[in-house]
């Protein structure tokens, strides 16, 4: 992904806007109300498909759950009509311009999501999530064409630990909770290469606040706001004189 460490990117979660999570209409809402980027819940079939789904399955109009794990792409499709294929989300995602950042829940899709993205010329454009530092970077080395993000929950008890191990891994960067980042994190990581994300904030004051440090992958549900806190480029050119 050719970007800067300074750059900011508003990402869409799932249901931002009180959209479906499983629906397209997530990734159009999250882009009319200023995102660039939109986070999507990417599982599996029983086939090995990888569609758009956040809970494990889907419930159909008679109040049935339809577990994924248990039916095929055909059949889940013949059940929920609704469902969205992978190459649905990258090509909507494409042509709003939006860094995707893939919600992993089934490590088994990846080389199907690295066929799907590179025959879309996306590679770059996407980032994955939901793992462990361990699982990262396993992915990683696997992958070396596909980029990966560890997740950071809790306050390390040794920043330059993880950033040396992400580092050597070869990730792409840290997806930390909002209550973790700090700037020195921030600072740390873009020195060594690596970029920041957050998990999910809706928060008006922290939003700011993670603007304010140079989150690169800011995902929340209310869009709209965050695009609002974004500086200007008066207010930029502003903070250079």
């Amino acid at each position: 992904m050719l970007i800067n460490y300074t750059d900011i990117f508003i990402v869409s979660a799932p249901a931002c806007l009180g959209t479906d999570a499983d629906s397209l209409e997530a990734i159009m809402a999250g882009n009319e109300a200023g995102a660039n980027g939109c986070a999507v819940d990417l599982d599996v079939t029983a086939d090995g498909i990888a569609v758009l789904c956040a809970h494990g399955g889907f419930t159909l109009a008679d109040g049935s759950r339809l577990a994924l794990s248990e039916a095929t792409f055909a059949e889940a499709r013949a059940a929920f009509p609704k469902i969205v294929s992978v190459g649905q989300v990258i090509e909507l995602a494409k042509s709003c311009a939006a860094k995707l950042c893939i919600h992993l829940k089934d490590v088994t899709s990846c080389a199907q999501l690295q066929l799907a993205l590179h025959h879309a010329d996306y590679a770059e454009g996407a980032y994955f999530t939901e793992l462990t530092l361990d699982q990262a970077a396993k992915l990683a080395a696997r992958f070396p064409t596909l980029q990966f993000m560890a997740d950071v929950l809790e306050t390390p008890d040794n920043q330059g630990a993880l950033l040396h191990a992400a580092q050597s891994a070869g990730l792409f960067g840290l997806r930390v909770a909002p209550s973790v980042v700090t700037p020195a994190l921030c600072e740390a990581a873009h020195s060594v290469g690596l970029l920041v994300a957050t998990t999910e904030c809706h928060d008006e004051a922290m939003l700011q606040r993670l603007i304010g440090m140079g989150v690169n992958f800011i995902e929340t549900l209310r869009p709209d706001v965050a695009y609002g806190l974004l500086p200007t480029e008066a207010d930029q050119e502003q903070l250079t004189i």
